[in-house]
């Protein structure tokens, strides 16, 4: 079964719950799938599928943001409950320990010994943990792993 089975079963599913948030959700979800396989003209592995997830996720949060700042709290509820649903789709994040693990192995083979070599590691961080936990929380353990790192050498 491919990835738009499983989505159309569970929006079968919501249909009969008559779960109408949920059915928005995959509805929207189905809609950025398809239209991920029509410009990709392949069809939709799992590692797709999980980006178009994340991304889906990431606008929520936005928008979430926005409504705060606007004292909007029942457009920021909807977009929350929204981005609740995606998270369910969503490959879960690596945990801090396992990005500072990663962290320290690339530091060490790199022969990393201060924060001024920031880029370097944390382009060849990224090209091991992309997709597997958020940009941000990569930064911010590759600062503390640098912090730790520059106090061993000096």
């Amino acid at each position: 079964m491919g990835v738009l089975d499983d989505l159309s079963n569970e929006l079968k599913n919501a249909m009969m719950q008559k779960d109408e948030l949920r059915k928005r959700v995959l509805r929207m979800l189905i809609s950025a799938v398809k239209n991920f396989e029509i410009s990709s003209g392949k069809p939709i592995d799992e590692n797709d599928f999980d980006k178009i997830v994340k991304k889906q996720i990431k606008e929520r949060e936005e928008a979430m943001q926005d409504y705060e700042r606007a004292g909007r709290d029942e457009l920021y509820n909807e977009e929350k409950a929204e981005r609740d649903i995606l998270k369910t789709f969503a490959k879960p994040e690596l945990s801090d320990e396992e990005i500072k693990k990663t962290v320290e192995e690339k530091a060490k083979e790199l022969g990393i010994t201060s924060k001024k070599e920031f880029g370097k590691l944390m382009g060849a961080v990224m090209r091991v943990l992309k997709g597997k936990a958020s940009g941000e929380r990569i930064k911010s353990v590759v600062e503390m792993v640098l912090k730790d790192v520059e106090k061993h050498y000096n």
